[in-house]
C-alpha cells in the first residue's frame, strides 16, 4: 500500500462508494451502522454517490430505508443517474461487438448475460441464472442473443470460474480491439462494457453534473472494477476484505464490509 498522506477532511464534498463487498456483506445486507453514518454525513451537506456495476433497480432497491443516495454510477459507469433518478448518461455496447459476444458465450460454459435498460437478458439456461437472479434482485429474461441487433445494450457480463473468465477476456481482446473494455467485479464475474466505460470515468461526469470534481471526493470499494477510481480520486479507500493486489494499489485502507469498515473509516475521517 503506497504511503498515507495527511488528508484535508473539511475539502471532501463527496462520498463515493461501491455495493457488494463494500456496503453489502455477502448477504446483501447493509450494516445500521454503516447506514446511519451515512446519513449523518448526508446531513451535513456531504453528497452520497453509489458507484456500482449493479443497473438503477438493483441498487436502489437493495438501499431503499437506509439512506438516500444523491446519484448512482451504475453498471460500471456505462448509466448515470442524478437526484430523483435523473437520468444523466448512457454509454451502450457498441452493435459491431455483438456478433463476436455472441459466439463467445456459444462456444463457453460460463453463463454470459447483458443488460438492456432495467432488464437482464440471458440465452442459455444455468444454474448460474438463478445466483444471479438472488444477487441482483432482478429476474432475467431469455431471449437469442441474435434479436438483440439494434438494442441498447449496457453491458455484458460473464460468470463463471475465474480461469475460464480469463481466457474469456483475452478472446475479447484479441475479437474485438478497441471497441469493449473489460474488468473484473469478482472473481468469478467479468463485466464487459463499450470501450471507456468505468466507474472512475463514470464517476467524473456524475461530479460533473454537481459541479464536483474528483479531487474532492472519498471513494470506497473492493475490486479491480473499482480500482481506477480509487486511485483517480481525493481519497481512495480499500476494504480490507479486498484482494492484496487491490489494498496494495490504493492509498488508504479501511477495515472489512463485516466490521462495518466503511463507517469506521467516514467516522474517523470526518470525527463523528
Amino acid at each position: 500500500m503506497p504511503a498515507t498522506t495527511p488528508i484535508n477532511a473539511n475539502s471532501l464534498k463527496f462520498i463515493a462508494m461501491d455495493m457488494d463487498g463494500t456496503i453489502l456483506d455477502e448477504g446483501y445486507r447493509l450494516s445500521p451502522r454503516v447506514s446511519s453514518t451515512l446519513n449523518a454525513l448526508q446531513r451535513q451537506g456531504k453528497k452520497l454517490i453509489i458507484a456500482t456495476g449493479r443497473i438503477y433497480t438493483a441498487s436502489y432497491s437493495f438501499l431503499q430505508g437506509a439512506f438516500e443516495p444523491d446519484a448512482f454510477v451504475c453498471t460500471n459507469g456505462a448509466d448515470i443517474y442524478g437526484t430523483n433518478a435523473v437520468h444523466i448518461a448512457s454509454h451502450h455496447i457498441p452493435g459491431g461487438a455483438l456478433t463476436m459476444l455472441a459466439s463467445l458465450g456459444r462456444r463457453h460454459d460460463a453463463l454470459l448475460c447483458c443488460y438492456i435498460g432495467e432488464e437482464w437478458v440471458y440465452e442459455k439456461p444455468s444454474a448460474m441464472v438463478d445466483f444471479y437472479e438472488e444477487r441482483s434482485g432482478v429476474k432475467g429474461l431469455r431471449r437469442d442473443f441474435d434479436t438483440l441487433a439494434g438494442e441498447d445494450i449496457l453491458k455484458f457480463l460473464a460468470i463463471g470460474p475465474h480461469e475460464e473468465l480469463i481466457e474469456m477476456r483475452e478472446e475479447i481482446t484479441q475479437g474485438a480491439p478497441g471497441l469493449l473494455e473489460t474488468v473484473f467485479s469478482h472473481d468469478n464475474m467479468l463485466e464487459i462494457m463499450a470501450k471507456g466505460v468505468s466507474k472512475r470515468n463514470g464517476l467524473e461526469e456524475c461530479l460533473a453534473h454537481f459541479g464536483g470534481t474528483l479531487a474532492e471526493t472519498v471513494a470506497f470499494g473492493d475490486a479491480e472494477n473499482d480500482l481506477e477510481m480509487l486511485k483517480a480520486v481525493g481519497v481512495g479507500v480499500a476494504m480490507g476484505n479486498a484482494h492484496p493486489s487491490i489494498q496494495a494499489e490504493v492509498e488508504h485502507l479501511a477495515p472489512s464490509v463485516d466490521e462495518d469498515g466503511v463507517a469506521r473509516f467516514l467516522e474517523n475521517l470526518f470525527e463523528l
